[in-house]
């Protein structure tokens, strides 16, 4: 089993979401832990950075994360809408 951290980033956006929305985010986030490289992989300066898209509310959004594997351990960065989505990533990697 893999463990799961989430960053300060990632608990603030969560927390903004209502009781059914984190309901489905952990959902989906259970499906990250079982196969933690069924995000789309990023390059350039998110290079190991992953990115996890579905569907929510008839909208589409997106979970950054990064899979150490030496470590077994998923650290969640960013949950968001498309929009300044990359952004947010970015800081993180800088």
């Amino acid at each position: 089993m893999h463990k799961l951290k989430s960053l300060p980033k990632f608990n603030k956006q969560f927390k903004k979401f209502s009781e059914r929305a984190q309901k489905n985010i952990r959902k989906e986030i259970r499906k990250i832990v079982q196969n933690p490289l069924i995000g789309e992989p990023k390059k350039g300066i998110l290079k190991g950075v992953r990115v996890y898209k579905w569907k929510m509310l008839n909208q589409l959004y997106l979970l950054g994360y990064e899979f150490v594997k030496k470590e077994k351990t998923i650290y969640l960065y960013a949950i968001a809408t498309h929009e300044g989505f990359y952004k947010i990533l970015e800081r993180y990697k800088k």
